[in-house]
């Protein structure tokens, strides 16, 4: 296969692929913690921040939510791969990736931020901002796993990288349940305008020290110049359908990360209802929620014994196949004291298991966007990854629509103190059941084959290749 790009960093030669410090991956991994704060500050108290503190109609809103995740879904894939044609003096993928880190936190500013404007200034504010918001969190996607393989090639370290970001999204997490609510009341006293103000340009600062740091720590070092050549830049429909149709640990990222964010977006609208009706015990939930962060902890600090000792596939599968066969057992868990306790019992093995498996899954893209490499000469991490984006965006925006329309289909009434027993029977399936059997076809990921040895060839290849090119360019 001829390799017609040129090669940026001429200094990286075969065998040259040394362990990453600790504080680079740290900076490669800390946007996912900070994605994952502002994911949830839109999740949890936007809709409420829109219509108490600014006033703004509902129906609006609702609109506003339902075009921009449209225009999301289209618009992360074109930039995904209009980043993977051009590079710029500072690199190729990492000036994106630092920019989305600061524009998300100055954007989430603005977005909670109340200027005091007049009933339609409001509207026209709160629909240019949140459109900003809400895209640059689309857009992150690409650069930021198309990163991942441009700065190592070691499985290890990319197994180390995500562990890092396995800590960081669940206390991230935690810091916006349990944080934010009580200290926008604090610091606004008593203005909940000036409370999520306050928080969110802490926010933005921290986004702002972070992207220096990543700055001057983080270096690209297998980077592929596009050739001037703009015919040869060109990705092509048969590059992209070889991409994804012919590359099974890419389809098997894709498929995982669409069923599972389906199913787990349909438990998280059911669990409310779950707890209260089935259980009858609304503060378990936020029990759970919490309880489980501590396995999925411990979890992480065990899973690079469990790679070494079982290898990558088989860490994959156990990732997979005991959490859908936990929530399929939770069908027969009874509505008691007892068996509440079994169902947090079963959150917390998943949360152990997630923890423990979650880094072997996570380096699964980083070793497609390779794969791709290898099969066509063209880098399309940013694509790729930008793909990965479009499937989260429209599962959650189906599991949303999904539950929706399952309550009035299923008999409930809402505020009523108690529903019916079918209707209760029905709240059990979509919180067990049918999110197990939404998650089937994630059982595909019996056919990854790209392993530790493979993954190593392919890198040695590459390698080959970048010398190769950096020698004929010299010539």
């Amino acid at each position: 296969m001829n390799v017609t790009e040129n090669v940026r960093d001429a200094n990286v030669f075969l065998g040259e692929d040394k362990k990453l410090k600790f504080i680079e991956k740290l900076l490669l991994s800390i946007n996912g913690g900070t994605g994952v704060f502002h994911n949830q500050m839109i999740q949890i108290f936007l809709l409420f921040y829109y219509s108490d503190v600014l006033k703004i109609n509902m129906a609006y809103v609702g609109t506003l939510f339902l075009v921009v995740r449209i225009f999301d879904a289209i618009g992360a894939p074109a930039f995904g791969a209009f980043i993977d044609r051009i590079s710029t003096p500072w690199g190729k993928y990492k000036p994106w990736y630092i920019a989305i880190g600061v524009l998300d936190g100055l954007f989430g500013w603005l977005t909670f931020t109340n200027f005091d404007l007049s009933p339609t200034g409001k509207i026209i504010y709160a629909t240019i901002t949140y459109f900003i918001y809400s895209t640059i969190k689309a857009f992150a996607q690409g650069p930021g796993q198309a990163l991942v393989p441009a700065v190592t090639k070691r499985v290890d370290d990319r197994i180390s990288m995500y562990k890092i970001g396995g800590f960081l999204v669940p206390i991230s997490a935690l810091l916006v349940v349990a944080g934010v609510a009580p200290l926008y009341k604090i610091i606004g006293g008593g203005d909940a305008a000036r409370g999520f103000s306050f928080i969110m340009a802490g926010i933005f600062v921290i986004s702002a020290l972070i992207a220096i740091c990543q700055a001057f720590v983080i270096k690209e070092r297998y980077i592929v110049e596009p050739s001037e050549n703009k015919k040869e830049n060109k990705v092509t429909f048969k590059d992209i359908k070889s991409t994804i149709t012919n590359n099974k640990t890419a389809l098997i990222v894709y498929i995982n990360g669409f069923v599972g964010n389906l199913a787990n977006g349909i438990r998280s609208g059911a669990t409310i209802y779950f707890f209260k009706y089935y259980f009858h015990n609304e503060a378990l939930m936020a029990v759970s929620g919490v309880t489980m962060v501590i396995p999925t902890i411990f979890g992480l600090m065990l899973s690079g014994i469990l790679v070494k000792r079982i290898g990558l596939r088989n860490s994959i599968i156990l990732g997979i196949v005991p959490n859908a066969l936990l929530s399929f057992g939770a069908v027969f868990i009874p509505p008691t004291q007892i068996g509440a306790t079994i169902y947090i019992g079963c959150g917390l093995l998943g949360g152990f298991i997630g923890g423990l498996t979650g880094p072997a899954i996570g380096t699964m893209m980083p070793a497609a966007i390779d794969y791709a490499e290898w099969k066509t000469g063209k880098n399309m991490g940013g694509l790729m990854g930008s793909v990965n984006g479009l499937l989260a965006t429209l599962s959650t925006a189906i599991s949303g629509a999904a539950f929706a329309f399952a309550l009035p289909l299923i008999g409930y009434v809402g505020g009523a103190a108690e529903q019916s027993a079918s209707t209760i029977t029905w709240l059990k399936m979509l919180m067990t059941l049918i999110p197990s059997v939404i998650c089937l076809p994630s059982l595909y990921a019996f056919w990854f084959d790209l392993t530790e040895n493979k993954q190593a060839e392919i890198s040695k290849d590459l390698a080959e290749r970048r010398s190769k090119a950096v020698e004929s360019e010299t010539v």
